[in-house]
């Protein structure tokens, strides 16, 4: 019996380490690598959008897949499609060939969404340890967060050097978490559901129908629907918003990896923190820290607007562990990461909705201007879910 909790155990060490190399590392120039290999804007416009189309189709699918079959599989073919993403990276130069990126990119999207945490989660319920996922969890983010930002200093570096050399290392970390996907220990699958007809379709039902039944469930995952969908609109904006603040363009990079090791620090904090208040308290400190980051974009000039920033990314990780945890919580039977795809599409899809809405408001009222709607509208969204939230928290 020690053996087994040993194994379960081991999971968690080897997240930390697979959690760091699934980065794409490359993120930081691959803009600039289109332009260098002559790609039109309209042509890296469709890149993206494959990507996420190929991403939103199979997120729920996925996870069904990692119910199913297990979440070590999918973890290894999420690893083995970044591979091979790397790979078409490195070895292209056209669109043809970031074609197949894309695509390899958007596909390995469907095996990642909700597994790691799901792996994680149950793998603490075999220990009967699920009342500490929000440390594990908060350390997986803020370990893989300092790490990816160091890198965010040093890829341009290397990008100079030898354009191709982001993708080659990008193609051998891939690889890395391939191997060490090999040594996760698999909680039981639930095979009530094996070798059934129409499968897909009953653990998708199943999902929805536990969600629907369940108003704490629904009301955590409509909470963390607004909260990640408003957080990711606002941060397609600190580009502009850190030219307004008159920041030189040099320093970007900078901030960027400040961001990454703030929203890892609030995640890693979330545990420290429910030792003097309970979720309720930490979930209200993370949206009045969006709200006063939303101020300082409207109202903020300089080192306010940067201030600003900062504090969003700290927020999100605060929130976003703390929602992950209730989540988790809350999901009963066997269909976890089919649940957690559910709210993680749910969440693509509300975010696209702002990102669209919002873009039309800066066209027309400015950055700034855009983000005093932001406010309200964030503020009325998050006024609702958190009253359905707390409604049903006891």
């Amino acid at each position: 019996m020690e053996n087994t909790s040993m194994n379960y155990y081991r999971n968690i060490p080897l997240l930390y380490f697979y959690s760091i190399f699934i980065k794409r590392i490359s993120m930081p120039i691959i803009v600039l690598y289109y332009l260098l290999n002559n790609l039109s804007f309209t042509e890296i416009g469709t890149l993206a959008a494959v990507t996420s189309l190929i991403h939103m189709s199979t997120e729920i699918h996925g996870g069904i897949f990692a119910d199913i079959n297990g979440k070590k599989t999918s973890l290894m073919l999420h690893a083995l499609f970044g591979m091979l993403t790397m790979l078409f990276y490195f070895i292209g130069d056209s669109f043809s060939w970031f074609l197949l990126a894309s695509l390899m990119y958007g596909i390995a999207g469907a095996f990642i969404t909700g597994t790691r945490n799901a792996l994680l989660y149950d793998s603490l319920s075999q220990l009967n340890r699920t009342k500490e996922f929000k440390k594990f969890t908060g350390k997986v983010m803020l370990y893989s967060h300092v790490v990816n930002a160091v890198l965010l200093l040093g890829v341009p570096i290397l990008y100079t050097y030898h354009n191709k050399l982001p993708f080659l290392i990008g193609l051998i970390f891939f690889l890395v978490a391939f191997v060490l996907s090999l040594f996760f220990v698999e909680p039981p699958i639930d095979k009530s559901f094996k070798g059934k007809k129409g499968i897909y379709n009953q653990k998708l039902f199943a999902a929805l129908k536990e969600i629907q039944l369940s108003k704490k469930l629904m009301s955590s995952i409509f909470l963390s629907v607004v909260t990640v969908a408003f957080v990711f609109m606002s941060s397609e904006f600190i580009q502009p918003l850190l030219q307004i603040s008159t920041l030189p363009v040099i320093y970007f990079g900078i901030i960027y990896a400040i961001m990454r090791v703030l929203a890892g620090l609030g995640g890693a904090l979330t545990h420290k923190l429910e030792q003097y208040m309970q979720a309720d308290k930490l979930l209200t400190i993370g949206l009045l820290g969006i709200v006063c980051s939303f101020l300082g974009f409207t109202y903020g000039t300089g080192i306010a607007i940067i201030l600003a920033v900062l504090v969003l990314k700290f927020a999100e990780g605060l929130n976003r562990v703390t929602l992950e945890d209730e989540i988790n919580q809350n999901i009963k039977s066997k269909n976890r990461t089919t649940v957690l795809s559910i709210a993680s599409l749910s969440q693509v899809i509300f975010r696209a909705v702002l990102v669209f809405a919002f873009g039309i408001v800066a066209d027309i009222s400015g950055v700034q201007g855009m983000f005093s709607y932001a406010l309200i509208a964030f503020a009325l969204t998050a006024l609702v879910s958190s009253a359905y939230y707390f409604s049903h928290k006891s």
